[in-house]
């Protein structure tokens, strides 16, 4: 594989880690900033919604700009944004550093993207992509530990600080080895959203956010489940994030190997089902740190395995329209990590954060609804076919 693709890869997970960072130190910012735990947990809300609705308009209006060019503005821009954060005296100013962050992130993850494809030869372009997405999952498995972690060393705004020393770092690398490509001709945002009007492929859009807003009811607030339900201190709780990444690696590999071997439908049924009981046991398995530990690892496997198999029953359903189905379905995950935040900070408010894995998993029980209906549906195209076929 290309170094290039590597620096890409890399730079996405840099820029990657400031989403999901701020639930390892949610209640650091919360004291720091004196608002409550459920309010900086908006933070998440805030970014995912940005970059769920952002990201295909800033991708259409910057479409006629150097690809490269354009990446390294975006570098600068999401540098801007987390120095914001160092500094911020209060939690307005801390929220509009997200959304410049999230803004900017959105714009570097479709481009780096865009860029790996033009890099390699045709034969490699699934490759690169999917290394630039092993980027992504690193930083959603891995950054919320190495945050956590910096935070109890440092302070939380020491987080940023790493993350804004990293992304210097990457953008000389950029400039230097990047090669230059050519505006293309965007997709406008009209067209993209018209491609959704099959009920098949809704519907399995539905299963993502559904999915994803399930996951973060209890995702987003596990730093004051795991005080507030075992008393674990900052270190352990470090650990336990950390060991929770690590089995979102091996949830990846199993979500794309069963989506070959058994087929898309097939994986994305059975691995939500699994997650949802897994989520559901978390109060559960807390009385005892080992079985905490085996649920953790689970839970984040099985988190993770059905993105694959969602993504590549979207492709098989609407190849003409795959790559916008991606990216859409990019959006879906989004707007579902916002719907989780903004759920879980209620339960937060008005009950107690035990509750939250509950909540969480029938929500996620629920997503099993759209993947059925998607299921017993069928495209255009297929009709068509059956029509011919009849003849």
């Amino acid at each position: 594989m290309d170094k290039r693709i590597w620096l890409l890869a890399i730079a996405v997970f840099v820029v990657g880690t400031v989403e999901m960072v701020v639930t390892g130190i949610i209640d650091m910012v919360g004291t720091d900033l004196n608002v409550s735990v459920a309010t900086v947990g908006q933070l998440l809300t805030v970014y995912s919604l940005v970059f769920a609705i952002g990201s295909p308009i800033i991708i259409t209006l910057t479409s006629r700009l150097e690809r490269k060019k354009l990446l390294i503005i975006a570098m600068v821009v999401f540098l801007a944004g987390n120095l914001l954060s160092i500094v911020s005296p209060n939690f307005a100013i801390l929220m509009v550093s997200r959304i410049v962050q999230a803004a900017s992130c959105s714009l570097i993850v479709v481009l780096s993207l865009t860029l790996a494809s033009n890099i390699v030869s045709p034969q490699l372009k699934g490759r690169a992509i999917g290394t630039i997405f092993m980027g992504i999952s690193a930083a959603m498995m891995l950054g919320v530990p190495l945050g956590t972690w910096i935070g109890n060393l440092w302070g939380w705004r020491m987080t940023f600080g790493l993350i804004s020393v990293l992304t210097v770092i990457v953008t000389l690398f950029m400039l230097r080895y990047l090669p230059k490509v050519a505006p293309q001709p965007g997709v406008p945002l009209l067209n993209q959203l018209k491609t959704l009007k099959q009920p098949k492929i809704l519907s399995a859009h539905f299963i993502s956010i559904l999915q994803m807003t399930g996951q973060f009811t209890i995702y987003t607030y596990i730093t004051p489940f795991m005080q507030q339900t075992m008393s674990l201190s900052p270190s352990t709780i470090s650990l336990v994030l950390l060991v929770y990444g690590l089995g979102g690696i091996f949830g990846g590999w199993f979500g794309g190997w069963s989506s070959d071997k058994f087929g898309a439908s097939k994986t994305i049924l059975i691995t939500l089902l699994v997650h949802a009981v897994v989520v559901m046991s978390l109060p559960l398995s807390s009385a005892l740190m080992i079985t905490f530990v085996v649920v953790v690892v689970l839970w984040c496997a099985f988190n993770m395995a059905p993105s694959p198999a969602i993504q590549s029953y979207l492709i098989q359903t609407a190849p003409d329209s795959a790559d916008i189905q991606l990216s859409l379905n990019t959006s879906s995950l989004h707007i579902g990590l916002a719907l989780g935040s903004i759920i879980g900070g209620f339960i937060l408010n008005h009950y107690s954060v035990a509750i939250n894995p509950l909540i969480g998993g029938v929500i996620i029980l629920l997503s099993l609804i759209p993947a059925i209906y998607s299921m017993t549906r069928r495209t255009k195209n297929e009709l068509l076919s059956d029509k011919l076929s009849a003849k």
